[in-house]
């Protein structure tokens, strides 16, 4: 305690003041659950309204219902454990000093990811600016990559290992843009309608980047599927020659 050390009878006060002040604290919380209802029980929205107010629960509710989701969109586009963690503080921190700017801007949801999609591109650009060639980034995969399969065995861990390097790869050669849409619908199941108010375009450009997307993780993962499932691998494996040209049109 604090107050160790003193006298007495000044400890006896003290802790007198620190009960009082404790029950002060769970009866006023108790008080604004009853008067307002627990946050839990508000829209996205409403706390949001809360959050431009300095109410730091409501940002910590906010914090906690999207953070997973946060993890997962950028896991889905660094591909590195930790960079993703980093990239989901980062856009809380600019979603907390850029909260007054919320009013007008229609759902929670959409300006969180606008906000999460301006920091994949500035680092994006930062990374280019840096001159980083590197298409895969030199952090450990997460323990479980979506869409992918586990093997078990000395063979089905090595093939395992190449399958995540190879989706890792592909996924990073992606345009950005493209990279996003793809990542939005197949890895948060947003609608095109939805993805087109994150991204500020229309529904017809994230309709025809998604197309190209695919169409382009098909070309590059083709040889990969050719060798796993032994079917038109010496195909598959001329047709990866022509990939590049086919990825950079």
């Amino acid at each position: 305690m604090p107050w160790r050390g003193k006298s007495r009878k000044t400890r006896r006060r003290n802790e007198f003041f620190f009960v009082v002040y404790v029950n002060l604290s769970i009866e006023l919380h108790f008080w604004h659950e009853w008067r307002f209802g627990s946050v839990s029980d508000y829209s996205d929205e409403e706390l949001m309204a809360l959050a431009m107010n300095d109410d730091a629960r409501a940002f910590e509710e906010l914090f906690h219902r999207y953070k997973r989701r946060l993890f997962g969109f950028f896991y889905g586009l660094v591909l590195d454990t930790e960079e993703a963690r980093d990239c989901v503080q980062d856009t809380f921190l600019r979603l907390w000093q850029r909260r007054h700017q919320f009013a007008g801007k229609g759902r929670f949801s959409a300006y969180l990811f606008q906000i999460a999609k301006n920091h994949f591109l500035d680092r994006s650009r930062r990374q280019k600016s840096g001159a980083e060639s590197q298409h895969v980034s030199n952090g450990k995969p997460a323990e479980h990559l979506p869409g992918t399969f586990s093997l078990d065995g000395g063979y089905g861990a090595a093939a395992a290992a190449e399958i995540r390097e190879a989706v890792k790869d592909a996924m990073a050669r992606l345009p950005e843009m493209q990279r996003l849409v793809y990542v939005l619908s197949e890895e948060q199941g947003m609608s095109y309608e939805e993805i087109a108010d994150v991204l500020e375009c229309p529904v017809g450009t994230v309709s025809s980047r998604k197309a190209e997307a695919v169409k382009k993780l098909r070309v590059l993962l083709r040889p990969l599927k050719d060798e796993f499932l032994g079917e038109g691998s010496q195909r598959g494996i001329r047709g990866a020659g022509n990939s590049n040209a086919e990825v950079n049109k």
